[in-house]
């Protein structure tokens, strides 16, 4: 019977940056044993949030770096998340729209998928994304 489990954002981490002894290559063991399919893994918005945060932020790793191997995870069939597809897609934005946060890519794309075509806000960087138009209140 297959296993399924959350994971933790330590877990996303400790496989990118391979740094630890033993941690890292037991994140990428586990990583492995999803992509072939013997273990069902769960994650939430707030994990791929935390593990860029963590990555930007704590390692200066670019985001040109992160949002790719970020991107190959989430796609692997046995790592579920309730809007996976909303993530991937928001990290191909954010990748490419440096002066936006992750947050931000997150908030204009939600907009989209919730079917609106205004976003209210007065950071003017939220003008960016063709087909939502940001609105002062």
């Amino acid at each position: 019977m297959k296993s399924s489990a959350f994971i933790d954002t330590n877990i996303f981490v400790n496989h990118f940056l391979g740094t630890h002894p033993e941690h890292g290559p037991a994140s990428t063991a586990l990583l492995t044993r999803i992509q072939a399919g013997e273990v069902d893994a769960w994650i939430t918005e707030t994990v791929a949030f935390e593990t860029i945060f963590t990555l930007e932020r704590t390692f200066r790793i670019p985001r040109v770096a992160i949002a790719p191997m970020l991107t190959g995870l989430l796609i692997l069939p046995n790592l579920h998340c309730r809007d996976k597809d909303l993530l991937v897609e928001t990290l191909e934005l954010w990748m490419n729209e440096t002066p936006l946060s992750f947050a931000d890519c997150y908030h204009l794309l939600s907009t989209r998928h919730l079917g609106l075509t205004q976003i209210y806000t007065f950071d003017r960087k939220m003008d960016r994304l063709p087909g939502v138009t940001r609105v002062e209140p």
